[in-house]
């Protein structure tokens, strides 16, 4: 009995849930917690599809998924074999730790988001914990400010008004509103030649999604480098419209995530991560530029966004559309398959495709990079007060200092490669591992104090510019230029508006920028990307030179230049010719001879270790284990060999290819030789990469 005579409510044991909960963790099993029910939100009855923060190991906080939830029940003591029923540990054991916290309802990952999550576990052979992040933004919960909104930022372009479409245009749009109204799954390649209005094609169908009650995802390859797609979304679509990105604060991601779960936020833009918000009732997605390899994941879980859409596409009964003025092969060949439909924009809006002219530089010096050609173009645009676009995809003054006596490049302690020799600031910095250094004063081989800078870079030509066109107002677009916050869009924006006109840069200055005062774009080493190992290799130049021949003359007459070693590659002459489908019918013919995507898949599995004999030895086990497996079949298995830069990092590198289609139950076996092997040779990392996008 209280003071004043009033009972107390002496409450029972409360009921306990028992959970299974997937966690981020490298490890094919759930974990068990348990949850005791409350009266508040944060205590509400668990169910399979909840995120819950539980605490893993010692002290780490981490975020779950729970997969199994049973129905609360109420302790009971311990039974006659000396167990507690509710919690299934022995009297005196380490009891079953309790859950943190259950995460709102916002967060949970279940229907067809949740069939997504099972099938990219499944599909890349990695356990559904570690897929998990995919699904939810970083610290899940973190507030925002309140009035902040993660919108797409402001860009010099047109304005939200709907342009009348052109006769392709229209029939793309009419199949689309037709196969929205199906509310069934359907992929569509849109390609359309730079200029064309895919742009255009992609908002309307927006439209549509949005007039008939879906939202809509679009994704774009580097939410940096696009900010007029953006703004052209954003003028059109206005408050329903949020972008995200990993340039947003965790709560500005939190709130994008839950606004579009609370269906107040019905059209999500951004990179790769956009795919996984969960917009309801999602009736389209479009995956523009669609064959960009930074779709690609290149960390765990490396899985590809293009393909993730298609299923995320195929569990919500929504069209997936994928656009590109230079269509991924597969993508192409999915399309002649009947896999899926096809559009195409063959004619560029306002002005014709640019002439390009092929300039051969065997045998003729151009230490400052610019032909007499392209010196002579670039003086007579600047003269008629129009820009241009410089394409050089080397960063930094020079690529390597030699030794003038011994002619030994400076190279980097943890990788076997030359350091690259930048201007500003001096130094020396290793572009794989990022170490640098002061500037030596002599060469460490032979003591002699002069050296040489071999090959230039955008730093230099950037000089040679300031210097051969003083009065030009120049941009350097590189990773160099652009470390800062939103630094990106600020260059992207200033010659937008036409404060600058020259823009000098590496391949960020090719994704798909409209630019209506561009009438002459140089590239200066056309050729530096067909001698990569790789049988992707044709097809990327292909597509990067294609994509920055086509900032020219969008509004007006261009041309574009092309300075290169090798005038009759096929690749060349293509480019020059705009002729997609002859390039893509060769190379074709070349990857189907060879075996490669998108006739036969790939798996690759990288081996590295500190020892080289360590990375050697382990490699061998894992290749021989794979031809027990594998050989005789219809899989193939190439290596191991090092790989194409066998040291980086401080860590020697081999790696094994396997050619064929892995079934489920390979992939699962897969998963399971790798991490016997991990056990079994201390030091030595594995990795494996389903479906890569380069074989080096």
């Amino acid at each position: 009995m209280a003071a004043g005579g009033q009972k107390v409510k002496v409450e029972g044991p409360r009921p306990v849930q028992r959970l299974e909960v997937a966690l981020p963790v490298p490890l094919p099993q759930t974990f068990t917690y348990l949850h005791l029910p409350g009266e508040s939100p944060a205590q509400r009855v668990v169910a399979a599809g909840d995120l819950v923060e539980v605490v893993f190991g010692r002290r780490r906080r981490v975020v779950g998924l729970v997969v199994r939830a049973d129905a609360p029940e109420a302790p009971r003591a311990l039974d006659g074999s000396g167990e507690d029923a509710a919690t299934g540990t022995a009297a005196g054991a380490r009891r079953l730790r309790d859950i943190s916290s259950v995460l709102p309802p916002e967060y949970r990952v279940d229907g067809e988001r949740r069939r997504l999550a099972d099938w990219i576990a499944a599909y890349y052979a990695l356990p559904l914990g570690e897929v998990l992040p995919l699904f939810h933004p970083p610290a899940p919960g973190t507030a925002s400010r309140p009035g902040k909104r993660a919108a797409p930022a402001s860009y010099p372009t047109v304005d939200g008004v709907i342009t009348q479409l052109t006769a392709a245009q229209a029939v793309a749009v009419e199949d689309g509103r037709r196969r929205l109204g199906e509310r069934t799954f359907s992929a569509m390649l849109l390609y359309g030649v730079t200029g064309s209005g895919k742009t255009e094609v992609y908002l309307t169908l927006i439209a549509e999604a949005l007039a008939a009650g879906c939202g809509a995802l679009f994704l774009l390859p580097e939410i940096a480098l696009t900010p007029q797609t953006l703004s052209r979304i954003a003028a059109r679509f206005g408050d329903q419209v949020a972008a995200v990105h990993s340039g947003l604060s965790a709560g500005q991601r939190c709130r994008v995530h839950e606004q579009a779960a609370l269906g107040l936020t019905r059209v999500v833009v951004g990179p790769r991560s956009a795919l996984f918000a969960p917009v309801r009732d999602l009736g389209l997605i479009v995956v523009d530029e669609e064959h960009e390899s930074s779709y690609k994941q290149d960390e765990k879980p490396r899985y590809h966004a293009r393909h993730a859409a298609l299923v995320r596409g195929r569990e919500c009964g929504a069209l997936v559309v994928l656009g590109s003025a230079t269509p991924d092969l597969e993508s192409l060949a999915n399309a002649k398959a009947g896999r899926y439909g096809l559009w195409v924009l063959p004619e560029r809006l306002g002005a014709p495709l640019p002439t390009v002219d092929i300039v051969d530089v065997r045998g003729g010096a151009v230490p400052d990079g610019l032909t007499p050609t392209l010196d002579d173009a670039l003086s007579a645009t600047l003269e008629r007060g129009e820009q241009a676009i410089l394409f050089y995809n080397r960063r930094g003054f020079a690529r390597s200092l030699q030794c003038a006596g011994c002619g030994t490049p400076a190279g980097c302690p943890d990788c076997d490669i030359a350091v690259t020799y930048h201007l500003r600031p001096r130094r020396l910095l290793c572009h794989y591992c990022g170490h640098t250094r002061p500037v030596p004063s002599t060469c460490e081989k032979c003591g002699q104090a002069a050296f040489l800078p071999s090959g230039a870079g955008t730093e230099r030509i950037e000089l040679h510019l300031q210097g051969r066109f003083p009065g030009a107002r120049l941009l350097r677009l590189d990773r160099d230029t652009t470390s800062g916050r939103d630094s990106h869009h600020r260059i992207l924006a200033a010659f937008a508006r036409g404060e600058a006109d020259i823009l000098l840069g590496t391949q960020m200055v090719a994704k798909g920028h409209h630019f209506p005062g561009v009438s002459l774009v140089g590239v200066l080493a056309a050729d530096d990307g067909l001698g990569m190992p790789d049988f992707r290799a044709a097809e990327r130049s292909f597509q990067l030179l294609s994509q920055v021949a086509g900032r020219a003359g969008r509004t007006g007459a261009g041309r574009v230049i092309l300075q290169t070693f090798q005038p009759e590659h096929p690749v060349i002459i293509a480019v020059a010719a705009h002729d997609f489908n002859a390039f893509a019918e060769a190379e074709l013919a070349v990857r189907r001879e060879l075996g490669y995507p998108p006739f036969r898949r790939l798996l690759r599995v990288g081996i590295a270790a500190r020892r080289q004999a360590d990375a050697a030895a382990a490699a061998a086990a894992l290749a021989a284990a794979l031809r027990a497996e594998f050989g005789g079949g219809p899989l193939g298995v190439l290596g191991p060999a090092p790989a194409v830069f066998e040291r980086l990092m401080d860590r020697y590198r081999f790696q094994i290819l396997v050619k064929g289609d892995l079934s489920l139950r390979h992939k699962a076996w897969l998963a399971g030789c790798l991490r016997t092997l991990a056990a079994s040779y201390p030091g030595v990392d594995v990795m494996h990469d389903i479906d890569p996008v380069s074989s080096y």
